[in-house]
């Protein structure tokens, strides 16, 4: 995302894309440090979109593998659960 700000040297606009803290004046071709809140500001995004990638990351590798698991496990248990209920109650059943 651009930002723009007015250069200190002599008041022209300058586009600031974020890939480095210093840039180029087009008018007086002098080098213009960002100033710091868009600094800022650029860095919490990039900081913001690395943390959604590791949340991705971290849904798909941990979080969904570990619910899938625990969901098997827990109709292991009821269907265990439900065969050794079966399995009392059968003898009853057949009379």
């Amino acid at each position: 995302m651009t930002q723009k700000f007015n250069c200190p040297n002599c008041g022209a606009p300058i586009e600031y894309a974020g890939e480095q803290e210093t840039v180029t004046c087009s008018f007086c071709n002098s080098q213009v440090r960002a100033p710091a809140e868009i600094l800022q500001e650029v860095k919490t995004k990039k900081l913001t979109s690395q943390a959604k990638v590791w949340l991705i990351v971290f849904l798909l590798i941990i979080l969904v593998p570990t619910c899938i698991g625990f969901g098997g496990t827990i109709l292991g248990i009821l269907g265990g659960l439900l065969g050794t209920l079966v399995g009392i109650l059968a003898p009853f059943m057949g009379q």
